[in-house]
């Protein structure tokens, strides 16, 4: 049987799979509860796009038996959704590819627990599988982290987990601290929101030749890609036996085969993935371009979030930026509608070079910018806004109308 990589989806597909593998897990799914499969069905196209709600019943059904958590998506730009997430949490299928833990490690879980978030208990997972000891902390701000280090470096800690976000204010604490009493951390593994450049320089200051081990998932289809020490830091390598088509809907992922927390057909994700080449020379590589539903519309002007953080986040003064977006005034407007956009930001960059920096950047954003100029704004910050259950910086944050 051929695999599903017709020319339809040459340039927008990350992965292979056999069309009779397909076909079958979207049988497997439909059984499942979730879409039921055209009569003629007879390649990817021909299925139907799945949702959230799919991927409840059906990992409800497929955990019958053997357990589950019940865990939910992290809630930082939309509202939670539900996932049963089997006990085995596909670790198997995991450890064929990606090892960053070994026996003998100690690992300091910085992930967030509780609030039916899962990285923290991915990482728990993980640990006692490979058989290494874990420290389940939970994050800390900067000026928390000095109080622990004797205790870090007493146990042996020489691993951290964490969002970029926490990773880079550990990172920070240890270098207010100075380096007496630190432990010496060899391995980071970092997942749940892109690094700021601000946040990798805190780290690789922090710990000199530390080596970054990511992976990309949700909480719905637990992990989809994996990054190691020899990989370009925002390229990501797709797991054997899945296909991602992207769609600025975003991206679609289906799999075949068993040992997943459910099965998958044409499963809705939330961002915008592009195929991507690596350093590292593995293929099936992509991107995580930003969320799918990140374009918003500034008197008419249309950006998208995610282009506008990278911008000013390469800047050397800026530590972490986010977007403070304000919903346009007047009944019937379209949902991402801006009345005005700033930039709240940490670092020591004067508020106006940032301002500046964007409207240079985004030369219509200048023209809007030149007829109303409280419609771009940028502002210094102590910190940015954080989600308090995942302690990720959101990357837009909305407030109601002017007025």
């Amino acid at each position: 049987m051929s695999e599903v990589r017709t020319d339809r989806f040459v340039t927008g597909t990350v992965g292979r799979l056999p069309r009779d593998a397909v076909l079958a897990g979207a049988h497997a799914l439909a059984a499942l509860g979730g879409p039921q499969v055209p009569d003629r069905a007879a390649d990817l196209a021909d299925l139907a796009v799945s949702g959230p709600r799919d991927v409840l019943l059906a990992s409800r059904a497929a955990s019958r038996g053997g357990g589950a958590s019940v865990m939910s998506s992290g809630g930082t730009t939309g509202r939670p959704k539900l996932t049963y997430v089997a006990h085995h949490q596909a670790l198997e299928r995991l450890l064929r590819e990606w090892r960053p833990l070994a026996p003998g490690d100690t690992l300091l879980n910085l992930f967030t627990p509780g609030r039916m978030w899962a990285s923290h208990y991915y990482m728990q997972s993980l640990a006692e599988r490979v058989g290494c000891d874990t420290v389940p902390t939970g994050p800390y701000g900067p000026g928390e982290v000095a109080d622990w280090l004797g205790i870090f470096q007493e146990v042996g800690v020489n691993t951290l987990a964490g969002t970029p976000t926490s990773l880079a204010d550990f990172a920070r604490g240890v270098l207010d601290g100075g380096s007496g009493g630190a432990p010496k951390v060899e391995k980071l593994i970092w997942m749940a929101e892109p690094w700021a450049p601000a946040q990798e320089r805190a780290v690789r200051a922090a710990f000199p030749g530390v080596r970054l081990w990511g992976n990309y998932g949700s909480v719905e289809t637990y992990v989809m890609a994996t990054n190691t020490p020899a990989c370009d830091l925002q390229v990501l390598h797709l797991m054997p036996d899945q296909l991602i088509e992207s769609d600025d809907a975003g991206a679609l992922l289906s799999r075949a085969g068993d040992g997943w927390t459910v099965p998958t057909v044409r499963y809705r994700l939330g961002d915008r993935v592009a195929a991507a080449a690596c350093r590292c020379g593995r293929g099936d590589g992509l991107r995580v371009l930003g969320r799918a539903d990140d374009a918003v519309s500034v008197h008419s002007v249309v950006v998208r979030v995610a282009e506008v953080l990278d911008l000013v986040r390469a800047h050397p003064g800026v530590r972490e930026a986010q977007l403070v977006l304000t919903r346009a005034d007047g009944e019937g407007r379209a949902a991402h509608t801006v009345g005005e956009l700033c930039v709240r930001y940490a670092g020591d960059a004067a508020a106006d070079e940032v301002r500046q920096l964007v409207l240079r950047g985004f030369y219509h954003l200048g023209a809007v910018a030149r007829g109303h100029p409280e419609a771009v704004t940028a502002q210094a910050v102590a910190r940015v806004e954080r989600v308090g259950r995942t302690d990720k910086i959101p990357a837009a944050v909305w407030r109601g109308c002017p007025g």
